[in-house]
């Protein structure tokens, strides 16, 4: 394979990443701003519940973006590319956690 084939087959792959990703991200913003049910029953939530909500609402999304991780994966192995699973997942827990956690306090609206 010359340079210019495998300076090919690198910015796709990058490509794919960066798309992956920014769906990826942009799905789990949404998600976290669906809650199905009356105001009154978010907001019971929110003030009873606070912590079991926020646990639950995290590993939905979690499990949303595993869909995102997998797609990722699938990407590395195709290209023969080295994959850090376990760092993504972490950052996937970190930002799951996080976004429920500004929704629920609501810090945006």
């Amino acid at each position: 394979m010359n340079s210019k084939e495998h300076t090919n087959k690198n910015n796709i792959f990058f490509l794919l990443k960066t798309v992956i990703y920014t769906i990826g991200f942009l799905c789990l913003v949404g998600i976290s701003r669906i809650w199905i049910g009356p105001k009154e029953n978010w907001n019971q939530m929110i003030e009873n519940e606070f912590i079991p909500a926020i646990i639950m609402r995290t590993v939905f999304l979690t499990v949303a973006g595993l869909l995102f991780l997998g797609l990722s994966l699938m990407v590395s192995k195709i290209y023969k590319k080295e994959n850090h699973f376990s760092k993504e997942l972490v950052s996937l827990l970190l930002l799951s956690f996080t976004l429920n956690l500004i929704m629920m306090l609501g810090l945006i609206r």
